[in-house]
């Protein structure tokens, strides 16, 4: 398989974690040391890959409520063999938003590495 065929995959767990937090190990998608980022009212705002993980844990998943899903990849670029960037958006339950990941090869396997998101609209 290729980088972008690499890429595309990791990508598609992610949307798969997302909607449905069951349905992937969690680890099999984030790196341990990823950092999620966002602003809030201007001020930058950070998790850790661990708190991120207790977060979608924690909550009732969009698959739970019958949320449709929505999702695409909107760019990726590949910065050397072992680092890429994608750009994705996705709905979460009754939110949608707009993340670019950093990914990394990391000992023969595809993990997003930061994860910095924004609310890009809601849905009433």
């Amino acid at each position: 398989m290729d980088q972008t065929s690499k890429v595309v995959s990791l990508v598609g767990d992610y949307f798969s974690l997302a909607y449905d937090p069951s349905s992937r190990k969690f680890e099999e998608v984030f790196h341990p040391h990823c950092q999620i980022q966002w602003l809030r009212d201007g001020a930058l705002e950070s998790m850790t890959a661990q708190a991120y993980r207790t977060l979608i844990h924690g909550r009732a998943s969009p698959a739970s409520s019958g949320a449709p899903r929505d999702e695409g990849i909107l760019d990726i670029r590949h910065i050397s063999p072992h680092l890429s960037a994608a750009t994705v958006r996705v709905r979460i339950g009754n939110n949608s938003f707009v993340d670019h990941f950093v990914v990394h090869e990391v000992e023969g396997k595809w993990l997003i590495t930061n994860k910095s998101s924004f609310l890009a609209g809601s849905f009433a």
